[in-house]
């Protein structure tokens, strides 16, 4: 009550605190019938005890953390306690009460507020000296500290500190200039001897001739950082972060530019692994690291192009080109200034190769990671580009992805329901993070009721906002196909198998086989289909419900149920033909000639027509039971399993 009354309480103390503790009951219990069953707000015999431990109060798992970081230090691990500072700070999103009142004076609050600031002052030390990676993050917390406590000069200094690591000296120099005129104006005093001697070191930091070789002893860059905050919280990719990692990017030695082609479809963090890496890397790149959106598939603008990249990319290096429109010229400037300088360069979300191939260094040790939804298999060609593939993550990453948003207990609560809630998200990180959102927006709402709303597909996966909307994403990249790819991929969506030959693709559409080889090879290269295994081609299943609803959309009912006969009988063709070869003393089934445009499988031989079946084996039974959209339906169901029985029986039977 003292909290609660400063003064004398008045005669309605004790019932105000009562229903203050009945409304705090229903937040914290909301199914509670009994308050003698209370689990986390309980009757004790001098009032009310709130029964927490770190996996239910964010305060006391901060403290665990900070705790585990300090012995970290203590062991000599400087790595793991800056990811246990950093993952402590995470957790802080406001002070514990509201400011500006009566409570948030009382010393068990305030006192709060002060671990907070000790552990941000903690973090930035230790960050700062062991883990570049994570300054940006630790900057965030200390202007959040210092928003808070604006007269601590040991924040202010850290502050500098971090923002010279980075590369921003001016925004430096404007830190200390702050604080140095509030302390005037407010209390009346010069900066201390921590502030000055921060303000000393970036002094010197921009004046000395060796400032390139301090900084790499100190792993700051001094050159332009333009980089997008570290993605936070971050989920590694083990497939790509081994392929990455078996590369030589970060070798200053080397002899020529290193270019990384970072591929993949439509939502699965491309983007956020570059700049993760680039973060990583940072230090290895003291004449700057820049990025550049490309905006290749942006849902509004306009791609750049080359001339357009170089200028923002000049601009960032602090070089101001010529006004000329010649693009000789221009081409003739960005060589200049990139010239002898060892740079990090984003190129992100490229259209094709012809949009990167200007913006590529050629100085040695410079490193240019260009993200794209195409293969961008030219530069392979052109410029030894490295090709990683990022495919959408394993069951265990999507998990760690969603345990990081939503907190490892209420996952370990739900862990089937967070199962089913990574499947029906494909796997797919822009998936998974507005899922993930709309977990968070709604913390009593168990998870299965969001597996439940996902099941409606695309729809439970749409968003207001185009850059995390799901179905915007996917149109970017439908809207690139030519009109014969694009028809095919609409058609896919009615093919029962998640995977399909060249040949059922092409009775598919009825095209011929050359073009439907030519529209499979674009479709994979703008990454809408993957070919995992040769002449298999499969569609992820979050790019299927899309391709669903452009069919309903686009294509008549006419279109489609025409589309489903030629694909009954290429597998009633094929299977006929497959039986031919494997059971010829087996009485043949005549059939009427298919229908034009249908392309059956042709065969080899044995082992040919063995595997065909072998990989078709769940498929065909499937057909063979729906057959309601073919003309000839009973008649195509008998001859599907007659041939089925005969080709799936083992010989000799």
């Amino acid at each position: 009550m003292n909290v609660l009354w400063s003064d004398e309480p008045p005669a309605s103390a004790a019932n105000v605190v009562h229903r203050h503790i009945g409304a705090l009951r229903k937040i914290l219990e909301p199914g509670l019938h009994s308050r003698t069953k209370a689990e986390h707000l309980a009757r004790a015999a001098d009032g009310y005890r709130l029964l927490v431990n770190a996996s239910t109060s964010d305060l006391m798992r901060f403290r665990d953390l900070r705790a585990q970081a300090q012995l970290a230090v203590k062991a000599g691990d400087p790595g793991q306690a800056a990811q246990d500072f950093v993952e402590a700070l995470r957790l802080w999103r406001s002070p514990v009460v509201a400011e500006g009142t009566s409570v948030a004076e009382n010393p068990v609050f305030t006192s709060v507020g002060h671990e907070f600031v000790a552990t941000v002052k903690e973090a930035a030390d230790v960050v700062l000296a062991s883990a570049p990676a994570l300054t940006e993050e630790v900057l965030s917390a200390l202007r959040r500290a210092v928003d808070h406590h604006p007269f601590d000069e040991a924040l202010h200094s850290q502050i500098i500190a971090a923002l010279a690591a980075t590369g921003r000296q001016a925004e430096a120099l404007q830190q200390f200039a702050t604080i140095r005129d509030t302390l005037a104006a407010e209390l009346g005093v010069e900066p201390g001897a921590g502030l000055r001697t921060a303000h000393n070191r970036l002094l010197q930091r921009r004046l000395s001739p060796d400032a390139d070789k301090a900084t790499a002893r100190t792993g700051a860059a001094s050159g332009p950082t333009h980089l997008p905050a570290a993605p936070a919280p971050f989920t590694d990719r083990a497939e790509a972060l081994s392929q990455w990692q078996e590369l030589h990017p970060l070798d200053n030695q080397s002899q020529s530019p290193t270019i990384v082609a970072l591929c993949g479809m439509a939502g699965v963090g491309k983007t956020t692994l570059a700049v993760h890496w680039a973060h990583t890397a940072a230090d290895r790149f003291p004449d700057g690291q820049i990025y550049v959106d490309l905006q290749g598939y942006h849902s509004s603008q306009q791609p750049l192009d080359p001339g357009q990249a170089m200028s923002a990319l000049l601009h960032a290096l602090g070089v101001s080109p010529n006004q000329s429109t010649d693009p000789a010229a221009l081409n003739s400037a960005y060589r200049a200034a990139l010239a002898r300088r060892r740079l990090l360069i984003i190129l992100d979300d490229a259209r094709d190769c012809e949009q990167v191939r200007p913006l590529l260094p050629a100085s040695p040790g410079s490193l240019a990671i260009v993200t794209s939804r195409r293969r961008l298999e030219g530069l392979t060609v052109t410029h030894n580009a490295q090709t990683i593939t990022l495919n959408p993550m394993t069951r265990q990453e999507s998990l760690q992805f969603l345990e990081r948003r939503l907190g490892t207990d209420r996952i370990r609560a739900e862990r089937t329901a967070a199962e089913e809630v990574v499947e029906l998200c494909g796997r797919l990180p822009l998936a998974l993070a507005v899922a993930g959102a709309r977990a968070l927006s709604r913390p009593r709402f168990p998870l299965a009721s969001l597996a439940t709303q996902l099941q409606d597909g695309l729809v439970a996966l749409s968003s207001q906002d185009t850059h995390t909307d799901a179905r915007t994403a996917f149109r970017r990249s439908y809207d690139a196909l030519s009109t014969g790819a694009a028809t095919l991929f609409r058609l896919l969506s009615l093919h029962p198998s998640r995977d399909i030959t060249p040949r059922a693709a092409a009775s598919l559409a009825g095209t011929d086989l050359r073009a439907t080889l030519e529209h499979l090879a674009e479709l994979a290269d703008h990454h809408l289909l993957a070919e995992l295994v040769p002449d298999r081609y499969t569609c992820h299943d979050l790019l299927r419900a899309y391709a669903t609803e452009l069919s309903t959309l686009l294509d008549t009912t006419t279109a489609q149920s025409q589309a489903r006969a030629r694909m009954l009988e290429h597998y009633l063709y094929s299977a006929e033909a497959a039986t031919a070869l494997l059971a010829p003393h087996r009485n043949t089934i005549n059939l009427p000639p298919p229908r034009p445009g249908v392309r059956p499988q042709e065969f080899n031989g044995h082992t040919d027509a063995s595997e065909w079946i072998i990989a078709e084996r769940y498929l065909l039974p499937v057909l063979a039971k729906d057959t309601r959209h073919h003309p000839r339906g009973e008649t195509l169901r008998k001859h599907l399993t007659s041939t089925l029985q005969m080709s799936l029986r083992p010989q000799g039977s």
